[in-house]
């Protein structure tokens, strides 16, 4: 028999990344499944991990199963779901938002047990339009999502996305503002560290040098960070210190 400890295991492992893990755990487990809503979950589990590893056969394989089980038309809604934030990670972001799209437009959508899909929709089609540079209807989207679910589970993410369009529109202090409510969260994770470059970078393009300077000194102390690059970070150092220097020689008395 299969416990929850062993399904949640590997759903944790998949949330940290390591889809591969996640994915042998999770095929060893469908050996072993027989009911039909364990062997459901497993089912999309494997769809999560094969999506983002590429893995065409072991897809392919698991949506012809999840095709024959009740409800097909409802699992295609979760198959091409998980495919669009696949497709987003994986910098395919106009084929997640087709997928995204048509999923919105269902009728699925407009029952009150889908709601919190709902939303889920409309934040990552956030993400997507992000990721195209449609900064103008990603900040409309990524507001609907946040009125439907405040502070839900795709918040940081969300935050994140404004915090891009709004650097990108010019709107700095938006800008801060959304990164800085990541930040304030107090979370020792890697997006508050890509939070914090956002925050010096608004301040170095305000010219608000010394505030950028010691936001960027705190971020060099949390590195490394997979979503930061270090050199980017050295680099702002180095204009923000030679910029100080440049502006304490000129007004220094002949």
């Amino acid at each position: 028999m299969l416990s929850e400890q062993e399904i949640e295991a590997a759903e944790k492992l998949r949330a940290k990344g390591d889809y591969l893990t996640a994915l042998t755990l999770t095929q060893e487990m469908l050996v072993r499944a027989q009911d039909e809503d364990t062997r459901m979950r497993l089912l999309f589990d494997v769809l999560y991990c094969s999506t983002r590893l590429c893995l065409d056969d072991v897809t392919n394989d698991a949506v012809a199963e999840l095709e024959r089980m009740p409800e097909p038309r409802m699992s295609r809604i979760f198959i091409d779901f998980i495919q669009a934030m696949s497709c987003i990670a994986q910098g395919r972001a106009q084929r997640g938002l087709d997928l995204i799209e048509a999923n919105l437009k269902s009728d699925f959508m407009g029952r009150e047990d889908f709601l919190i899909w709902k939303y889920k929709h409309l934040a990552y089609k956030g993400s997507a339009l992000t990721w195209l540079g449609r900064c103008q209807e990603a900040l409309s989207v990524l507001d609907e999502a946040q009125q439907m679910n405040p502070e839900g589970e795709r918040e940081t993410a969300i935050l994140m996305d404004q915090a891009n369009c709004f650097l990108a529109l010019d709107r700095y202090d938006d800008s801060f503002d959304a990164a800085n409510r990541i930040v304030s969260k107090n979370d020792e994770d890697e997006m508050t560290t890509l939070a914090m470059q956002y925050m010096a970078e608004c301040r170095m393009w305000q010219g608000r040098v010394s505030e950028a300077l010691k936001i960027y000194m705190m971020i060099q102390k949390r590195l490394p960070c997979r979503l930061v690059e270090k050199d980017r970070i050295q680099l702002g150092i180095e204009r923000a210190v030679s910029h100080l220097e440049k502006d304490a020689s000129q007004t220094k008395p002949f």
